[in-house]
């Protein structure tokens, strides 16, 4: 068995507004173990030969070669009950007791052909002037139509057809009449057909050759477990994607060749080449897009790793996608209108924490809890690795982690992160990651407002110039963006998350006046004006994004008043704020203070401050939304002029 990467147990909870949106960033396209093919794509863009990438995506397998020997596909869209194909010189059929005859009804001219099952056997007909009459007496099954041309064209239920290279099989499908259509179908020839479908023909040759193996051994690992069964794989996603050489409409029109000239080269360039583990074909499973990191799969060398190519010009590495609380309600009735989805448990392996294993998502009628897999199928998401992001949900976690950080900037000028244990204290020593901070009037902690699903941080230059920093998931700060000027008269800023219900993230600003204006976010890292929200907010000496503090879905405000009082304006839903509510006394002591998002691991977003005295304490929420007493939990913090 391949090595367990041990699942994370997490409290990830965001609250399903009454209307708008939640929003999932997401990574990669399908399951993720074994080779990504854009992986395989990207590294085959920089030069990397296709043994090599290989190697990397089935560490501990063996270079190998078989015979080209044949292997039987289940036509898995033929289900009618009868094998039907157009007819073409030089038939035969040969049935089970190993007999071989012609497929010709005497005298006259055959256009079409089936068979099908009856108490007798298997019976062939010929359709004569739009009549079909029996050709011969009852077959023993199976039975196996091949032609002198070397392929034979299907007709599908629907009446489109499709040739197949090789020979077609009726086979006995439980009780009669019920029969089955089986291609039997040499190895090479069956793969010019696969790999085209599974990686573009357009993509560098080495990508091509690496699709090529790993699609060679995937059939040959499913032909050597299937001695019980009358055909090795099938024709669809379940096994292996193979469409046949030709394609053609219901009259018989061509409409599409399934093979290509550059993959026909590269599937030559390996010709039998497998991998084997222990000497048997290995399990080389596949999917278009590991995310950057690869899942762990059944066996030892299908392993949870960092992917270094999986990001090179590939459109589904990062994702995005909104949910409606309709469409939750809707996949999920018995919860009743939905309150809460809370992601319990992670894989352990890549950002985030890793894929999505357990799901809960609860109402007003009840709660129900599935799997990451059976998540992305009632939304339809291209994998199991995503995140909550542009919400209601305050996201501190810049190393990618699954548990909150907290930014820290020294006098120097260099910004540190520090980790949170998931249970109010600290994983480990800070992470510096970057100077030249000092020059910033304003460092925020943001929500994610780019869409990649890390989360961003906000800063103002001394010359009034507002900047997007993109956090790279493992604690470090990515490229910026210059957002606009004017912002340097700015009392204070915040990101509070989406206060919109857009599903994406706002920022929020005093201006000299006192306004309280909002800019929401367009998910891209820039804003719109969306004008003011209330006035008479100058007396505040802090303003807060607390995510949503109060249960309703929609994120919230914090705000210290000059006479230290703490106040939460809970936001409405629609851009703007309700009537203050206060939270305390006498916090106006506190040089540092900030909304750390969920340090405790209780669920909700807690409050991190300290005095002058340089004590830093935890002050977590209580159900109802008001704060416990602090409890302190580090100090030497006066050494920092700032805590985001």
């Amino acid at each position: 068995m391949a090595p367990v990467t041990a699942a994370t147990t997490v409290v990830e909870r965001v609250t399903i507004p009454g209307t708008g949106s939640i929003t999932l960033a997401g990574r990669g396209y399908g399951h993720g173990i074994g080779m990504s093919q854009y992986g395989a794509r990207g590294a085959a863009s920089q030069g990397v030969g296709y043994q090599t990438i290989l190697d990397f995506y089935y560490p501990g397998t063996s270079r190998a070669t078989i015979a080209n020997t044949a292997l039987r596909v289940l036509i898995m869209a033929d289900t009618d009950d009868d094998v039907r194909f157009v007819a073409s010189s030089g038939m035969t059929t040969t049935d089970g007791n190993g007999a071989t005859r012609a497929l010709a009804i005497s005298g006259v001219s055959v256009s079409q052909w089936r068979i099908v099952r009856t108490s007798a056997g298997m019976v062939a007909y010929g359709l004569v002037s739009g009549t079909w009459r029996a050709a011969g007496s009852a077959m023993r099954a199976p039975v196996t139509v091949s032609a002198t041309a070397g392929s034979i064209r299907l007709v599908r239920p629907d009446g489109t057809q499709r040739e197949y290279r090789g020979s077609l099989r009726a086979i006995d499908d439980g009780a009669s009449p019920n029969l089955r259509t089986v291609n039997v179908v040499p190895m090479e020839s069956y793969l010019r057909s696969v790999v085209p479908a599974e990686s573009p023909a357009s993509w560098p040759a080495d990508a091509l050759r690496a699709q090529s193996v790993a699609a060679r051994t995937y059939a040959a690992q499913d032909r050597a477990r299937s001695t019980a069964r009358a055909w090795d794989t099938c024709d669809t996603t379940s096994c292996q994607v193979y469409a046949g050489y030709r394609s053609y409409s219901s009259s018989g029109t061509l409409q599409s060749t399934n093979e290509q000239a550059s993959t026909n080269t590269a599937i030559t360039d390996t010709a039998n080449q497998i991998r084997t583990y222990g000497g048997a074909p290995a399990f080389t499973q596949f999917s278009s897009s590991s995310g950057g990191w690869t899942a762990p799969g059944s066996q030892p060398y299908l392993v949870a790793k960092r992917d270094p190519w999986d990001a090179v010009g590939n459109p589904v590495h990062a994702w995005r996608v909104s949910v409606t609380p309709a469409s939750i309600r809707a996949a999920y009735p018995a919860v009743g209108t939905p309150r809460t989805l809370t992601v319990t448990r992670r894989s352990g392996a890549g950002e985030w924490s890793g894929r999505v294993e357990s799901v809960t998502v609860s109402g007003t009628t009840g709660s129900t809890t599935v799997t990451g897999a059976q998540f992305r199928t009632a939304f339809g998401l291209r994998s199991t690795w995503w995140k909550v992001t542009g919400s209601s949900r305050l996201d501190s976690d810049f190393t990618a982690d699954g548990r909150s950080d907290l930014l820290a900037r020294r006098p120097d000028g260099r910004l540190m992160v520090y980790e949170s244990d998931g249970a109010g204290g600290f994983a480990s020593g800070p992470r510096d990651i970057g100077g030249g901070w000092q020059a910033m009037r304003f460092v925020e902690r943001g929500a994610d407002l780019t869409g990649d699903g890390n989360p961003d941080i906000v800063a103002v230059d001394g010359s009034g110039y507002l900047y997007v920093y993109r956090t790279n998931g493992s604690g470090g700060v990515g490229t910026r963006t210059r957002v606009g000027g004017g912002w340097g008269a700015m009392r204070h800023i915040a990101v509070p998350g989406d206060l919109t219900r857009d599903g994406m993230a706002d920022l929020v600003a005093i201006d000299p006046a006192g306004r309280l204006l909002l800019y929401a976010g367009r998910g891209d890292g820039t804003f719109a004006l969306r004008g003011g929200v209330s006035n008479n907010w100058q007396a505040m000496s802090a303003l807060l994004g607390a995510g949503d503090l109060n249960g309703d879905g929609i994120a919230d405000l914090l705000a210290r008043h000059a006479d230290g009082s703490l106040l939460l304006y809970a936001g409405n839903g629609s851009g703007g704020v309700r009537e203050a509510r206060l939270l305390g006394r006498n916090w106006q002591d506190m040089t540092y203070l900030t909304v750390s998002g969920d340090w405790s691991g209780d669920g909700s977003q807690d409050i991190l401050a300290a005095r002058g005295d340089g004590v830093l304490h935890l002050y977590t929420w209580t159900g109802g939304g008001n704060v416990n007493p602090g409890v302190p939990i580090s100090s030497n913090w006066q050494t920092y002029d700032l805590l985001r």
